[in-house]
């Protein structure tokens, strides 16, 4: 289970890595990025095997700004968040920021070739959220159904915030790893959880 939602991980990675302007078709969005960064990949391949650092500054650079980290860190806090004071939500959200760096990071060191296949577009009747189905398809390995949940933002932009791995969400099983610690210690137990799992050094680093 745990194998399955890292490579779902791994993929949003590779999905939503894009450079130049989104689709405004949600389904074409995911499978466009997906070409552009498996290229800009192969382009840099050197240089990740040399510099495990190149990783986290292509992610950066590439993955970051495609997806809504703040709405996301507000789902997985859900209910929590209203009891949260402010200077505290601003920290947890710079904190989960560098802490889905991370995890991207670690997820993306584990590529070698998998093959993605996304559903076709269809009508979106201007929600503005969207689910996006993939199979993730490896050699000697069952298929891996996932779902990408793309959010369209207040200025029209598509984003990524959570996935579904086997029927598991990302979002809601880190509510579930959080919640319970937010009640027994508070937002800075989450904080520093974050923040010691980021230091990790990837693990392709010498």
């Amino acid at each position: 289970m745990f194998k399955s939602i890292k490579l779902a991980i791994l993929i949003l990675t590779i999905s939503f890595a894009a450079s130049g302007q989104p689709s405004d078709d949600p389904y074409m969005f995911v499978k466009d990025v997906a070409s552009a960064t498996f290229a800009k990949m192969k382009q840099d391949q050197k240089l990740i095997e040399s510099d495990p650092q190149a990783l986290g500054k292509i992610v950066e650079q590439q993955l970051l700004p495609h997806v809504d980290h703040v709405y996301a860190a507000l789902s997985v806090l859900g209910t929590q968040a209203k009891d949260i004071p402010r200077e505290k939500l601003v920290l947890y959200f710079e904190e989960f920021r560098i802490y889905l760096l991370s995890t991207y990071s670690n997820a993306l060191s584990s590529y070698t070739d998998q093959i993605v296949e996304f559903e076709p577009s269809r009508p979106t009747e201007n929600k503005k959220t969207v689910p996006v189905k993939a199979v993730i398809k490896e050699a000697g390995k069952p298929d891996i159904s996932i779902t990408f949940q793309v959010r369209r933002n207040k200025e029209g932009e598509w984003k990524a915030f959570d996935l579904i791995a086997e029927g598991i969400s990302m979002v809601q099983s880190k509510r579930a790893e959080f919640a319970p610690i937010i009640r027994q210690q508070g937002i800075d137990a989450v904080i520093n959880f974050m923040r010691e799992k980021s230091t990790k050094p990837p693990k392709n680093a010498k």
